[in-house]
């Protein structure tokens, strides 16, 4: 049998406080856990350091902390966030030839694009917090272009090219060209916990300003929707030839 590392035996520990919610004290933690209890005080000051028990009074109980079930609703909520956003997602993508995104500001991206037979692909990257033609565009000294529209408020979609940013070729405005809008996916409680967004390229800012805008809002305000935020702006933003059946007004 394998040797237990420091990671194994802190588990461990973790587990055993895990069925008294009133907590022990160090002896019976040893005890149970099989560990000596020089070991068992050393890594309970590992983990009440980091938050995970905490102890009463000096010499008292081991208590276990929320901090697991934190961790645990945090990454939930971020499963819970890509479930509510994809639907809008998907129907866009395979009614357009544009690319979809939902990015989480913990370093997550899924991309949704159109396939075959009305289908939809999907793909999701970790380590970036936004797409990586952000990274790949935004970074000095790089040539290609990339016009960006990051909208914060519903008055950014009337006022695209005044929001827009440029990046590569001096900031011209045409010219091949990535063009991607984003808008910010807000949950019950009006808080901004990820963006959604679309890109293409183009040979110039047209796709941009007359569908990538308005549908990058509505594609988050249905996202918003989903996660019960109940926004005084309402109405289908997408052209009318981008809305889904039965949307138009």
């Amino acid at each position: 049998m394998a040797s237990q590392t420091s990671a194994d035996k802190a588990l461990h520990l973790l587990e055993v406080l895990s069925g008294e919610p009133r907590g022990m004290p160090l002896r019976d933690l040893a005890r149970l856990s099989g560990l000596p209890a020089a070991t068992a005080h050393r890594l309970l000051l590992v983990l009440r350091r980091r938050g995970f028990v905490r102890q009463e009074r000096e010499g008292g109980h081991y208590v276990l902390t929320l901090k697991l079930l934190d961790m645990s609703f945090r990454y939930l909520n971020g499963s819970e966030l890509r479930l509510h956003a994809y639907p809008p997602l998907r129907d866009y993508a395979s009614r357009t030839t544009a690319r979809a995104f939902v990015s989480l500001p913990a370093g997550e991206v899924t991309y949704v694009w159109g396939g075959q037979d009305d289908a939809a692909a999907m793909y999701t990257a970790y380590g970036k917090p936004m797409p990586g033609h952000c990274s790949l565009f935004f970074a000095e000294g790089q040539q290609r272009r990339l016009s960006c529209a990051r909208l914060c408020a519903s008055g950014d979609v009337s006022r695209s090219a005044d929001v827009v940013r440029r990046f590569g070729d001096d900031g011209a405005a045409d010219g091949y060209r990535l063009n991607c809008a984003c808008a910010p996916v807000r949950d019950y409680r009006g808080q901004e916990v990820a963006r959604v967004g679309v890109f293409t390229h183009g040979r110039d800012e047209g796709p941009l300003h007359d569908e990538h805008v308005p549908a990058a809002w509505d594609l988050a305000r249905a996202t918003s929707v989903r996660l019960g935020y109940l926004s005084a702006d309402v109405g289908p933003a997408l052209p009318t030839r981008l809305r889904e059946p039965g949307t138009e007004r």
